[in-house]
């Protein structure tokens, strides 16, 4: 991994979360009033099912998914997570504290004037993180931190502290890429999303938390996996709903998702829009690509339906094949590329 740059925010990087605020905090309103737990419900035993959520993954690999890697890695800030609870939707609560997402933001004005930009990028890593809560307030990860001392930042970093947190307690988990369906009713749209998944060593599967959203076992109805998506596009049995995410919408909004679950899945928990370069284009075009490159996106896709148990073929495809590889920009330049 190539040294982390932290980067500058621009006008571009406001006005896709200040487009985005304005559609989800509209959404946002209904969802909540009418249901607080609309992506999953903490008594249910109903979650997202691929083949490696029903087959306890090799040893090696939840040993891999425990321990912390650059992005998760507390550093020097350990110490905030010695009295946390080890309830996982407690810590959930406790991150929603911490954190603010930008849509959460737009709903309060008095608090999150418009020039206010989203902190994405200026925190690459979760030791960054835990370094301006402590600053912001130096009572750490509290929950009585105001909604002006959280940090504005999107879905993955709500995944990527779950995450640390997680794992300095001994749990598997990983990130995981795909599309919220949250708003699907209301809007006809899957949102691209991050998210955790678990390993329930009970019993003995992979569940899905959204820490973002605070919702438990998130069910399979609320959130589509990337690889069913390619597989149904690939297919021509794609729905009738729009596919929305940072890149765009569409083909690369598709290949992005992909691509990046497919990173979580193998440690490599970059920033989403260290994009790899061929989708990164202005002029991109499906049709353009090889047939090869076709051919491996297809096989990314099919090895995710097992990705615990394809881990060393999905790392090969990974190694072997550099166009789908991380290509480190700044969240700058991401947001110039799609909205210059």
């Amino acid at each position: 991994m190539n040294k982390i740059k932290k980067n500058t925010k621009s006008k571009y990087f406001n006005i896709f979360h200040g487009f985005l605020a304005i559609i989800t905090g509209l959404v946002l309103l209904i969802t909540l009033n009418s249901c607080s737990n609309e992506g999953g419900n903490s008594n249910s035993d109903k979650s997202i099912v691929q083949a490696d959520s029903i087959s306890k993954p090799p040893e090696n690999i939840l040993n891999k998914h425990s321990v912390q890697t650059t992005f998760t890695d507390p550093g020097k800030f350990a110490y905030l997570y010695d009295d946390l609870p080890k309830s996982i939707k407690k810590n959930c609560d406790i991150i929603k504290k911490q954190l603010i997402h930008p849509m959460e933001a737009a709903n309060m004005p008095k608090v999150f004037p418009k020039d206010k930009l989203p902190e994405d990028g200026d925190f690459p890593i979760v030791s960054d993180m835990l370094k301006d809560l402590v600053r912001r307030n130096n009572e750490g990860l509290t929950m009585d931190r105001l909604p002006k001392d959280r940090l504005l930042v999107a879905c993955y970093h709500h995944g990527l502290l779950l995450a640390s947190i997680l794992r300095s307690q001994g749990k598997s988990v990983r990130l995981r890429a795909g599309f919220a369906r949250y708003y699907e009713k209301q809007m006809n749209v899957r949102f691209s999303h991050i998210v955790c998944e678990i390993w329930n060593a009970d019993k003995e599967r992979w569940e899905l938390i959204d820490p973002d959203r605070n919702f438990q076992n998130v069910s399979d109805d609320k959130f589509e996996f990337p690889a069913e998506v390619w597989y149904n596009y690939i297919n021509d049995n794609l729905p009738n709903v729009k596919y929305l995410g940072s890149i765009g919408q569409g083909d690369n909004v598709y290949i992005h998702s992909l691509l990046l679950d497919m990173a979580f899945i193998l440690g490599n928990e970059r920033n989403y829009w260290h994009t790899p370069d061929f989708i990164f284009k202005k002029d991109f075009d499906i049709n353009n690509l090889k047939k090869e490159q076709i051919q491996v996106l297809n096989q990314i896709a099919n090895l995710m339906n097992d990705p615990a148990n394809n881990f060393k073929q999905l790392e090969k495809l990974y190694n072997e094949n550099p166009f789908i590889q991380t290509h480190e920009r700044t969240i700058d330049n991401y947001y110039e590329r799609n909205y210059d």
